[in-house]
């Protein structure tokens, strides 16, 4: 299906690897004539679809402003993705049941100021020209609402200890936890190991799969590192992110950790239930009785 895809659109190529663990695309590896390599990418939904002209104009806004290589698309159209092969691989790609990272290489201390640089960066993003790009903006209260109302559907289809419940709904209530009007910021909201590149030194390269983006809580470009690395993770992420001038509301780090917790079990078990990948449904309760 990718290869004919590929040529209907004017490229031919051969494939070379399938990977079917993003949520979002199905993704091939492949290779034309030249010995050039190429991504193609095909949406796995219509809502996916919808969001791709969005992301192509957002990588064109900032492939030129953003201290790290991002995707050029060559093809793009609302059934198929293709772009030239980023150098470097990703750091951590997640396995596509388990979703545990299988690691390439472990990080560098220079991969995490890499990375801080660049969410830094991203976030100075003058917000006025990300509403134009057609990128979701979204309120202030959304992501809280979000996280409200996932934690009172997950009581009724997972079992979710008691213990947990009461230090979500803590936070839930807490209005100095979370961020105000004045606090968004442009995120990448997916940053998990399998999104960023890292050549064989460990140098951060790239960054890829900007289709969750949107304008939105930073906690949210924070959280996939402490799920992958843990307290260590975070703290030297947001070093690398303050020493590139980032700055932080008081109770930023407590919120990231709870975030984290919350969307990695059950925030993930919404996720199994609405597509009914009974997989992750697994993992997310296994999660929340860790």
């Amino acid at each position: 299906m990718l290869v004919t895809l590929a040529r209907r659109h004017g490229l031919r190529v051969r494939l070379l690897e399938l990977d079917e663990s993003g949520w979002d695309f199905l993704v091939g590896h492949a290779v034309d004539e030249d010995g050039t390599h190429w991504v193609l990418r095909v949406p796995r939904r219509r809502a996916v679809s919808e969001l791709i002209e969005g992301e192509r104009r957002l990588l064109a806004h900032l492939r030129p402003r953003l201290p790290v290589a991002l995707p050029d698309w060559e093809i793009c159209t609302p059934e198929l993705i293709a772009y030239r092969r980023l150098e470097g691989r990703p750091l951590g790609p997640e396995h596509p049941t388990t979703l545990e990272h299988q690691w390439w290489r472990e990080p560098t201390e220079g991969f995490f100021t890499e990375l801080g640089a660049v969410v830094a960066a991203r976030h100075r993003t003058q917000l006025s020209e990300v509403e134009r790009l057609g990128i979701p903006v979204s309120g202030h209260r959304d992501l809280r609402e979000e996280v409200d109302d996932h934690l009172r559907l997950a009581r009724g289809m997972f079992v979710v200890p008691a213990e947990k419940v009461a230090r979500w709904r803590s936070w839930i209530d807490d209005d100095h936890s979370w961020s105000g009007p004045a606090d968004l910021r442009l995120v990448h909201a997916d940053l998990h190991p399998g999104h960023t590149l890292v050549d064989e030194s460990g140098q951060l390269t790239g960054i890829l799969d900007w289709t969750d983006a949107a304008v939105d809580d930073p906690a949210l470009d924070f959280v996939a590192v402490h799920n992958a690395f843990g307290e260590g993770g975070l703290t030297r992420l947001l070093a690398g992110y303050a020493q590139a001038g980032g700055g932080v509301r008081a109770g930023f780090e407590s919120h990231v950790r709870l975030l984290s917790e919350f969307r990695f079990s059950v925030s993930l078990g919404m996720y199994a239930v609405e597509s009914g990948r009974g997989e992750f449904w697994e993992v997310a309760q296994r999660r929340l009785l860790a």
